[in-house]
């Protein structure tokens, strides 16, 4: 079912970044969320969880070397445990670390109610691999979400314009028929460059999962 026949169109929505953009399309067939920032509420994981983390397990590696060595494994050129030894951290483990993520308030709902439309629902993370399988089975979120495009499964990261192509061809869909709700501004502008569309979430007009509710449903 096309998101707009329960949903409404899109057409009128504004262009939530710096440089309005009208939004041309009438319907769609699959809404695409990212992860860190939308559907958990930690947007610099990194910064605000992994390094802390590491902090507290005896790490001593600086920030920007933890950050080379986690875009590593995101990337899928090491294992999660291969990361965590090569921090020199001890005492780590996936599912100690994956305890400190949390939800966003009202994601599920959400999610729900869009998955009650029959609408296609997706995540295009950057992520490690081993993390993002336990915090999507943790918080129950492969009943609503059925396609997950893990940078760490596929090996490319947003905004590189490949992610992008990499998920319209696995699912078999149009780009100009996607919307991406992602919380970095370069990730929105990269996929409008490859014909999805996209909404920018977290600026002060998409603030919280009930104002992207309202968003969603113009009625």
């Amino acid at each position: 079912m096309a998101f707009a026949r329960v949903f409404g169109t899109v057409g009128d929505m504004a262009h939530p970044i710096s440089t309005p953009a009208a939004l041309h399309r009438d319907a769609i067939d699959v809404v695409v969320f990212d992860a860190m920032g939308v559907l958990y509420s930690c947007a610099d994981d990194v910064g605000d969880l992994l390094v802390p983390y590491l902090r507290s397990h005896g790490c001593v590696l600086d920030r920007t070397e933890i950050a080379q060595l986690y875009r590593e494994c995101s990337l899928g050129k090491m294992s999660s445990a291969d990361f965590w030894a090569s921090t020199g951290a001890d005492g780590t483990s996936d599912e100690d670390y994956c305890r400190n993520h949390r939800l966003t308030e009202g994601v599920l709902a959400l999610l729900a109610e869009l998955d009650a439309t029959g609408v296609r629902l997706a995540c295009l993370s950057n992520d490690v691999s081993e993390w993002a399988k336990l915090l999507r089975e943790r918080f129950g979120l492969g009943e609503y979400l059925s396609d997950w495009f893990v940078s760490g499964d596929i090996g490319v990261r947003k905004p590189d314009p490949e992610a992008f192509a990499i998920l319209c061809r696995r699912l078999d869909v149009l780009p100009d028929r996607i919307l991406l709700i992602d919380d970095r501004e370069k990730n929105v502008a990269a996929a409008r460059d490859a014909g999805w569309q996209a909404l920018h979430f977290g600026t002060p007009r998409l603030a919280t999962m009930e104002l992207l509710r309202q968003e969603l449903r113009p009625w």
